[in-house]
């Protein structure tokens, strides 16, 4: 009765303490732990709201699910500005607290260590600013910790010391991570202290000694995970016995450093990614003691040849990457006996992927298969018949090319029905579009079928599909007309349709506006007709990507719904004015381009900041350009070419816009202050404007910006070229040509090195990925991306004039002064420009040789110098110019021999040379040694004429004899005195000698 009483009473103080414990809790967790959170979300600074009273529900707080305390609390990259001292007094209360990640915060010290967390296991403090002195403070006290996170901190090759102070503290660790640090090999003795050590994590710390890891290895028998990725290890290491996982990628391996991998008989995960394996799979044969390996990554390497023999032995795979490899022919049977195999990527390699997919006929628990970049090709007829697949996929990933003209749809695809993820584009497939594959795989999310050649008409399935969200069937040549009816019924959630590049026609229903979810919707390329109704996207509240071009859509443009961000109108029939709320707060980037509208650019453009990309080009637009666009401080991409703008172009000394178009409208004048220090621009083309301004302003404004192209063709720029441009030392092409310039060619044009330095950012550019918002458009996976739409302009070269668009306008380079009035000499400097591949000065009025200092021009294709007043010979070392596709000194005052007709200079006709009559040599019809002419003795008519000739020739020679003689004889009389003097003394004694000599004479003739 006593024992039974004490038990009552045991019980009852239980049940009164359990009642207590209730009452302090507030619906679901602690009182004073929810209080002590609501303090941290001050603290913290929290950039989402903690509500409801249960704060176990709350983001980043999981409780214990007995005693309703906090056991784990996730508090990484809250802080919105720099947290610089952890105060652990600020979790003291959370006496279950078992787990606290507190990574990316700025962390970079401790405080409140007096009260450490007891019962602490799990610690991250990743991505802080935690140093050697900092990380001693924050772990003091802490000798319940199992797990600790420190990757991407600010220790150095001096932490080692920190570490042998930390092995001695923290006896029961299991779990260390101290990633992306700069620690060298020197931390690597002192983390043999850690003898509890389960798993390691020293991947981008800069180790380069396999002996060291050779050495750790040996004191740390109890690893399971070891990654040593992103070092510059050359070995495997070894001893590990009891070794699961082993990360090896990104590393310094070769081919025969991984034969002892087969030694590790334990190993579950093994990656040995984007190493130096160049070779043929070196299967040793004991890599058959492997059998317990479950992944394996080679990914990234070079290996060759078919796939090895033994993978028959490695029956426990479930996971196989070999991505990115040079892997050739079929799978044959070294898939077959994989029977474990549930995900297999071989994106990026040379494989024959038979259509029929009966090399996976045996696997039937893969799931995920991923094989982007190889060939489907077209195996037996016997294999093409119905088979059962085992398997039941949840991704096929495997669009590809194929030599076939038309493929048939695999049959196997019939039995699937838990497909979520499938991608055949590229497959050149027959038939019409399978719609009963989306009706049958009622889970699916996203079906790509790009460039499939898939035929007949857009169908819908006969019942909702509730989980789709993406359909991509662009590129094929599929026709008839959009479903009307009850697409929005059949699909409720899509996000993403693309039915672009098709021969799709009728008109756009109305329909389409009530998908509530479809954020982006691309019916470009397509034989879409007539208006569309003002509501039809009205209602579209998720739109934020619309693209209609190259249609043949007409009439004034719709109403433009709320939240689009990008709309791309542009190659259709539109007329009219622009709507009053195209440029609603949301829009990001507008493309009304090539179409038939009129009117002025509405200046309430101001109000509309997001607006980032601006494309107006080849439309009626007129009047001037509103002062409102300038002010846009997001605004990247301005086209407004081809169209009748007149008045000034407005300063854009505040605004960010990198691409500048405003070519080919009636634009009279620049502003005083076009850029300033801080602009960005990139690409500024004013051509064939009506311009008659001296540009020394805009080039002294210029000249603070990096500016890659400038064209300013096609106007009436008056004055001398200005020395400031030659500080745009970015230039890549200058395009001054068809103005009214005059004065000489600035020598320092030649200091300049028209080569693009940072040529990835500007490819990026160009390319259509980085910065030119106009053509984002949203990704399959809901994520913002740009597809590869090109930057492009226009430039003269080779005596055209092409359209250089993405990457070959980021490798163009080129000068382009022709049609002015310039005059003077050419400058010999003009030979360094050793990367530029066009050079044209004709028609101008340059004087002087060319400047031998030309033969260096080594990368040019283009070099024109025609219809000018240039003498001398043309240097003959011209000819070292091998890449010379277009040559011209045609129309000058050139004489002497045309260089050696040799290599690229045979390729040169007359017409090369045409206009200058001193010229001689090939391919002109002059010699410049002709041949001696032969006469016969026995003709009286050539003798008399022979001698004619020569008497002729007598005469002149001596005219030209004696007048020479006596122009000498006087000139050294005026030269020297002395000669001068004796000259006339001699002269006069003659003379005198001379006059008597003849009165004697005479007198006696006289007398007698």
């Amino acid at each position: 009765m006593i024992v039974m009483r004490i038990m009552k009473s045991t019980v009852g103080v239980c049940f009164l303490f359990f009642l207590l414990s209730e009452a302090i809790r507030c619906e679901g967790c602690w009182k004073e732990e929810r209080d002590a959170l609501l303090g941290l979300h001050s603290r913290f600074d929290l950039p989402y709201s903690w509500d409801g009273p249960d704060c176990c529900q709350w983001k980043g707080v999981m409780c214990n699910s007995s005693t309703g305390r906090v056991a784990q609390l996730g508090l990484w990259s809250v802080r919105r500005n720099k947290y610089s001292t952890l105060n652990y007094s600020d979790f003291v209360v959370f006496k279950d607290l078992k787990n606290l990640n507190l990574s990316e915060n700025g962390i970079s010290g401790c405080a409140g260590t007096e009260a450490p967390l007891q019962n602490l296991e799990v610690l991250h403090l990743s991505s802080n600013d935690l140093d050697n002195a900092a990380i001693l403070s924050c772990l003091d006290g802490l000798s319940s910790l199992k797990s600790l996170y420190l990757r991407a901190n600010r220790f150095n090759a001096s932490s080692f010391h920190v570490f042998e102070t930390l092995s001695s503290k923290l006896r029961n660790l299991e779990v260390l991570d101290i990633s992306n640090n700069l620690l060298t090999n020197d931390i690597l003795p002192s983390l043999g202290g850690f003898t509890s050590l389960k798993e390691l994590y020293l991947s981008y710390i800069d180790l380069d000694s396999d002996l060291h890891i050779q050495g750790l290895c040996l004191s740390l028998k109890n690893l399971e995970i070891l990654d040593l990725s992103a070092n510059d290890i050359t070995s495997v290491p070894s001893g590990l016995s009891s070794l699961k996982s082993l990360y090896l990628s990104n590393c310094l391996l070769t081919s025969k450093s991984i034969f002892n991998i087969s030694r590790f008989t334990s190993l579950e995960i093994l990656d040995l990614s984007s190493n130096q394996l160049n070779e043929r799979i070196p299967w040793h044969q004991d890599w058959f003691k492997l059998k317990k390996l479950e992944e394996l990554d080679l990914s990234g390497n070079q290996f060759e040849g078919p796939l090895p023999s033994s993978f028959v032995n490695m029956t426990s795979l479930r996971k196989l990457e070999i991505s990115e490899n040079h892997f050739i022919g079929n799978f044959d049977s070294n898939l077959a006996s994989l029977t474990s195999l549930e995900y297999f990527g071989f994106i990026g390699n040379q494989f024959e992927v038979p259509v029929s997919f009966t090399p996976f006929a045996n696997l039937s628990k893969i799931k995920f298969i991923y094989g982007e970049g190889n060939k489907v090709v077209l195996d037996s007829h016997h294999s093409l018949q119905t088979w059962i697949p085992k398997f039941k996929l949840q991704e096929l990933i495997v669009s590809s090319t194929t030599a076939t003209k038309s493929l048939p749809l695999p049959n196997f695809l019939l039995y699937q029905n838990n497909l979520t993820n499938i991608d055949l584009s590229g497959w050149k497939l027959e038939g019409d579009f399978p719609h009963w594959l989306l009706e049958n795989n009622t889970k699916i999310t996203k079906a790509l079928f790009r460039n499939c050649s898939f035929t007949g008409t857009f169908q819908l399935p006969m019942r909702p599909l509730h989980n789709i969200q993406t359909i991509d069937v662009s590129d094929n040549t599929v026709n008839g007309q959009i479903p009307s009816n009850n697409i929005s019924s059949i699909y409720p959630n899509l996000q993403y349709l693309n039915l672009s590049g098709n021969n799709i026609q009728g008109s756009i229903p109305s329909e389409l506006g009530q998908m509530s979810l479809l954020y982006s919707l691309d019916l470009s390329e397509n034989q879409l007709s007539g208006k569309i109704p003002e509501n039809t996207f009205a209602d579209g509240y998720r739109l934020r990507f619309l693209k209609l071009s190259n249609n043949m859509l007409e009439g004034p443009i719709f109403n433009i719904p709320n939240g689009l961000e990008t709309l791309i109108l542009s190659h259709n029939r539109f007329t009219g004015r622009l709507p009053s709320n195209i440029f609603n707060s949301s829009v990001v980037s507008l493309d009304v381009s090539n179409n038939h509208l009129v009117g002025k650019i509405p200046s309430y453009v101001y109000n509309f900041s997001t607006l980032t990309g601006l494309y107006m080009s080849n439309n009626h637009f007129e009047g001037s350009i509103p002062i409102e666009l300038a002010e846009l401080e997001d605004l990247t991409y301005l086209d407004l070419s081809q169209n009748n703008l007149t008045g000034h172009v407005p300063s854009f000394a505040n605004s960010p816009v990198k691409f500048m178009h405003l070519n080919n409208n009636h634009l009279s004048g620049l502003s005083k202050r076009m850029f300033n220090e801080n602009s960005s621009l990139v690409m500024l083309d004013l051509s064939y404007n009506e311009i008659s301004n001296n540009i020394q302003d805009m080039i002294q404004d210029l000249s603070y910006t990096r500016l890659n192209f400038l064209l300013l063709k096609g106007n009436h720029f008056i004055g001398d070229i200005p020395k400031q441009l030659c500080r745009l030392t970015d230039l890549s092409i200058l395009d001054l040509s068809h103005n009214n310039f005059s004065g000489v060619i600035p020598n320092c044009l030649g200091k300049m090195p028209f080569e693009v330095e940072d040529f990835d950012l500007l490819l990026g550019y160009f390319s259509g990925w980085l910065g030119n918002r106009h053509y984002w458009s949203y990704s399959t996976n809901g994520t913002l991306h740009l597809p590869n739409v090109q930057e492009k302009t226009n430039f003269t070269s080779k005596k055209r004039t092409d359209t250089y668009m993405g990457s070959i306008l980021v490798y163009m380079s080129g000068i382009d002064l022709s049609h002015n009035k310039l005059k003077g000499n050419i400058p010999s400097e003009l030979g360094n420009l050793t990367k530029i591949r066009t050079l044209n000065l004709s028609h101008n009025d340059l004087t002087g040789q060319i400047p031998a200092t030309f033969s260096h021009l080594v990368q040019t294709e283009s070099l024109d110098l025609s219809f000018n007043m240039l003498n001398g010979q043309i240097p003959p070392q011209l000819t070292m110019l091998t890449s010379l596709e277009v040559f011209s000194v045609a129309h000058n005052n050139l004489s002497g021999p045309t260089p050696e007709f040799k290599e690229q200079f045979s390729t040169f006709d007359e017409s090369s040379y045409e206009g200058n009559p001193f010229l001689c040599g090939l391919p002109l019809p002059k010699s410049c040694n002709p041949p001696p002419t032969v006469i016969p003795n026995d003709s009286n008519t050539d003798g008399h004429y022979d001698t004619l000739v020569d008497m002729y020739f007598f005469c002149v020679s001596f005219v030209v004899s004696y007048t020479s003689a006596l122009l000498v004889t006087a000139a050294a009389l005026y030269i020297n005195p002395y000669w001068r003097h004796a000259w006339f003394y001699y002269m006069e004694l003659a003379s005198m000698n001379c006059y008597y000599f003849i009165v004697d004479n005479c007198s006696k003739v006289f007398k007698i």
